[in-house]
């Protein structure tokens, strides 16, 4: 029988940061470390997406019990809590990098063992980042951890004239700052950026950039209503009960007037998918020095037209969308271009019920199941329904 084989799906490996848009997406460092234990006591082994590609492929086999353990987005806390880990317990990782958000200072920041080994102290500690090309270097050169492509922007565009929202403070769309300025992307975890668009500019329906047909509003409706809210009392303007119907009412005005808009052609928005998906590859192997052969999708969204365009690129496998409901599991005899990922969150939620941490015991099971070992499925319900009736009486 051929086992299948569980890509495993984490994102940030740290402690919470206060006010952080993407907390859910962070696993506290304890957490992943007893994973990581546990699938080293029982006997999994860490293999690279080309073994898997090779595997799938038919080209050759696989150790029982075998994982990979992939990270996306290239968050700094990979280098600062997660790689330390990963090297404690001779596991191997895969980190998927956007270039627009590598920290191009090129520094080596501390991480848990520069602590452990006396070269700095807890305190000089900051994961609040994403990775510079030296600390990604580091990795690489320990031979634990591959560097694969994430796209270049990771992030969403407006679709059309319909306005849903007006940014004003405490608002959380953070990539309103990174579009207004992309060199400070790398950034946004550890600084305020919430003026980069006036207060008062409009919020459109928007999508995720690779599949999104991209509207261009009038630089006009923005300039207008941003002033409103300059001239009706700045940040103090969102404290009136009005304030949506006065932004709406001018909003309407100038939408019925002559606009000065676009949405973009099929043509550019081609062109644009080039710099996302080919050139962005080249980057990342230039900045490397080494070819980057697999593509995962900003958010799990892509289109016939991207994944042409990766397979044209000459990448040799991308992900597959976690919505994707076909059978595939990484075993032999499929297409091996599609990888199938299995996410690990931090909670097991139970009908919108917080459950438990999926701590190791509870990721061993899970794997276990996916797997398909004998009574594993049993095994799992059982341990699920015990961890839920804890939750219950307040364990």
């Amino acid at each position: 029988m051929n086992e299948p084989v569980a890509v495993l799906m984490y994102h940030s490996v740290a402690p919470r940061i206060e006010n952080w848009d993407f907390n859910y997406l962070s696993l506290p460092p304890k957490i992943f470390e007893d994973q990581m234990a546990r699938l080293k006591r029982s006997g999994y082994n860490s293999v690279t997406l080309s073994e898997v590609y090779d595997y799938v492929a038919g080209k050759t086999r696989l150790p029982p019990r075998s994982v990979v353990i992939t990270f996306d987005d290239g968050y700094l806390d990979n280098w600062v809590y997660a790689f330390p880990i990963l090297k404690k317990y001779g596991m191997r990782g895969t980190v998927f990098v956007s270039t627009d958000f590598i920290d191009r200072t090129n520094r080596i920041r501390p991480n848990t063992d520069d602590v452990a080994e006396g070269r700095a102290a807890e305190g000089d500690l900051d994961w609040r980042g994403f990775l510079s090309t030296a600390e990604m270097e580091r990795m690489i050169n320990s031979q634990l951890v591959e560097i694969q492509g994430h796209c270049r922007t990771h992030t969403w565009y407006f679709t059309s004239n319909k306005i849903i929202d007006y940014n004003r403070p405490g608002l959380r769309y953070p990539w309103l700052g990174w579009n207004a300025r992309v060199d400070r992307k790398p950034m946004y975890m550890s600084e305020d950026q919430s003026e980069f668009v006036p207060f008062g500019s409009p919020i459109y329906e928007h999508s995720e950039s690779l599949i999104a047909r991209r509207y261009f509003p009038d630089p006009r409706v923005e300039a207008e209503l941003a002033g409103v809210v300059f001239g009706l009392g700045g940040r103090d303007f969102f404290q009136d009960p009005d304030w949506r119907t006065i932004l709406d009412e001018k909003a309407r005005a100038l939408m019925t007037g002559g606009r000065d808009d676009r949405v973009e052609t099929e043509e550019q928005r081609l062109t644009r998918l080039r710099e996302e998906i080919p050139l962005a590859r080249q980057e990342l192997t230039d900045l490397l020095g080494h070819p980057v052969d697999f593509l995962c999708w900003p958010n799990g969204k892509y289109d016939d037209t991207c994944v042409e365009m990766a397979r044209e690129a000459g990448f040799k496998a991308w992900t597959i969308r976690s919505s994707d409901r076909s059978t595939r599991r990484n075993v032999p005899g499929e297409a091996p271009e599609w990888i199938r990922r299995f996410a690990v969150s931090p909670w097991w939620f139970c009908r919108g019920r917080k459950v438990c941490q999926v701590d190791g015991e509870f990721l061993e099971r899970a794997l276990a199941d996916y797997k398909g070992f004998a009574f594993s499925g049993f095994r799992l319900k059982w341990y699920k329904l015990e961890k839920f009736i804890e939750s219950l009486f307040g364990g």
